[in-house]
């Protein structure tokens, strides 16, 4: 592209390069959790799941895993508290470059019929303590978790 005849194309194009060097470098310092499988289906008889949670922190990574029941009510997704199924370790707190194993276990003696289905959110907690004004967030992974009978 030639911007030799204008010095307002060559400010704008270098202020686009700049916001998107920005950008990528605050998606990198965000995304510390990678969340494996990203869906999970389990055949009854069975009633455990594994979910692999990894970091490639600079520094200890904090996170939260909670199971919520998964419907669909007038074409929306409805999250209700359910302790159906139960996630172990329900709080992570992760060294640099670690992974760890989520164990999930359906407790509700009652057969499966058909579909159930939940959400395993696991939320990456803000590191708190950090110099100057920062904004931090909470990044929260949702991940489907579906118990089904093949008859």
């Amino acid at each position: 592209m030639n911007t030799n005849g204008n010095p307002k194309l060559k400010t704008t194009i270098a202020a686009l390069a700049f916001g998107c060097a920005l950008l990528l470098a605050g998606a990198s310092a965000a995304g510390e959790f990678t969340i494996s499988p990203t869906s999970m289906k389990v055949w009854a008889p069975a009633q455990t799941a594994e979910l692999t949670v990894a970091t490639g922190a600079r520094s200890q990574a904090v996170g939260q895993v909670r199971v919520m029941r998964w419907t669909r009510s007038g074409g929306r997704d409805v999250l209700t508290t359910t302790r159906d199924v139960v996630a172990s370790p329900p709080v992570l707190r992760m060294a640099p470059n670690r992974e760890t194993t989520i164990r999930l276990v359906r407790t509700s003696k009652a057969p499966v019929r058909g579909k159930e289905c939940y959400r395993i959110l696991v939320d990456q907690l803000p590191q708190t303590g950090g110099k100057g004004a920062q904004v931090a967030f909470t990044i929260r992974h949702s991940v489907p978790l579906c118990f089904e009978n093949r008859g």
